[in-house]
């Protein structure tokens, strides 16, 4: 079976590692720790993490298996009255959930078949970081070795015997990190600080860009570069290798992109029907209420002075 799965990874040029559920508890009260040192903030730990640590437990005799896919950014494009403008949006965004459902059917059924193979909740990176699978950057991203940080890591429980491959491990710090702060430079909120092995959350651009309400007055307007999230440490990080960009062949009509603008949701017609499509396709529907705001930053940003 163990020769299968690896199998079944490599052919697709992903990584896999698993482990026993007990990891689970240990990935917990590692995020758990760092709550009671006050190395995250309440607020922010409260609103993006909390919900992750309350999740049952998995069964005491299953196996846990995580799974690396490398993915790409996309880019997507408006239309309006100045023309046409062009969005990224960084790896892992496009299609997340149905990526999720991909990867477990295709697992099902061909890298451990006849095991019941589901979807587990646990916080994932902090799983995969005791599996050995990955490991931190100082902008508290994870990396996959030899595939950087552009992956959508895939997290299930089953009952397939898989071995055990040795105790977990604590969460390492990247080799690439020593003497390092190439990504705190590139930051543009000041999220990470050089002091310390963890961003401070509440200021990160992508933390505010996938949550509603008005931009922090300290956040200045040329910090914005995706449609949502961020990737600004990620492409400074010489751990990576290039950043591939795919076409995901969405454009917005003119009459989809005000619709997205006025962010009220009240349009109806065509317009409307063909944003929630592209939106759904796109498995953005869920970020709705933000896109428009955030597209308007992006076409409010300044323009970089001439070199």
């Amino acid at each position: 079976m163990v020769d299968r799965l690896v199998r079944w990874a490599g052919e697709r040029g992903y990584r896999v590692a698993w482990g026993p559920a007990s990891v689970v508890e240990e990935a917990r009260r590692d995020v758990l720790d760092r709550r009671a040192r006050g190395e995250v903030e309440a607020e922010f730990f409260r609103e993006e993490i909390d919900a992750m640590t309350l999740d049952a437990a998995p069964p005491p005799d299953a196996t846990l298996v995580v799974v690396a896919k490398p993915v790409p950014a996309y880019r997507v494009r408006f239309r309006g009255d100045g023309g046409t403008v062009e969005a990224l949006i960084p790896p892992t965004y496009v299609r997340h959930r149905a990526t999720y459902e991909e990867v477990r059917q295709d697992l099902a059924r061909h890298g451990l078949p006849g095991a019941r193979v589901e979807h587990f909740g646990w916080p994932l990176k902090a799983v995969a970081a005791r599996l050995g699978l990955v490991r931190y950057g100082r902008n508290n991203v994870t990396y996959v070795e030899g595939l950087g940080s552009y992956v959508q890591l895939c997290g299930f429980v089953t009952d397939a015997e898989l071995p055990a491959v040795g105790p977990t491990r604590a969460p390492a710090l990247l080799d690439e990190c020593a003497g390092c702060h190439a990504c705190a430079a590139a930051c543009p909120t000041g999220a990470i600080d050089g002091e310390r092995v963890l961003i401070h959350g509440e200021r990160c651009l992508t933390h505010l860009n996938e949550n509603e309400g008005a931009w922090p007055g300290w956040l200045s307007a040329k910090a914005h570069h995706c449609l949502v999230g961020c990737l600004a440490c990620q492409e400074a990080c010489p751990a990576n290798g290039g950043l591939a960009i795919e076409e995901s062949g969405v454009e917005f009509s003119e009459g989809e992109t005000r619709m997205l603008l006025a962010g009220d949701g009240k349009g109806t017609g065509g317009a409307a029907l063909g944003l929630g499509f592209k939106l759904a396709w796109l498995g953005q529907q869920h970020y709705e209420p933000v896109l428009g705001r955030n597209l308007r930053a992006l076409l409010d940003r300044p323009a970089a002075p001439p070199n």
